[in-house]
């Protein structure tokens, strides 16, 4: 399986715990974790848990250029 080639500033890390394999990948930003049943699985999540991270961080930044506008505009009354 070819590696993950993910944006400069997602890092990523795959470790064992009691209940399964954890991947948690990471941004500046935000962060998403998801235990999974095998440390095959969790590389096979990377690409797709990466998008989701960037959807989320998307969000995540629209949402508070959102507050920003709306917070200027009421300080502007």
């Amino acid at each position: 399986m070819a590696a993950a080639t993910l944006p400069e500033n997602v890092t990523y890390t795959i470790s064992q715990t009691h209940n399964g394999w954890l991947l948690v990948i990471e941004n500046p930003h935000c962060s998403l974790s998801q235990v999974f049943q095998s440390s095959s699985s969790a590389r096979q999540a990377i690409d797709r848990a990466a998008f989701a991270l960037e959807t989320l961080t998307t969000q995540h930044l629209e949402s508070q250029r959102h507050r920003s506008a709306d917070v200027a505009r009421l300080a502007s009354r």
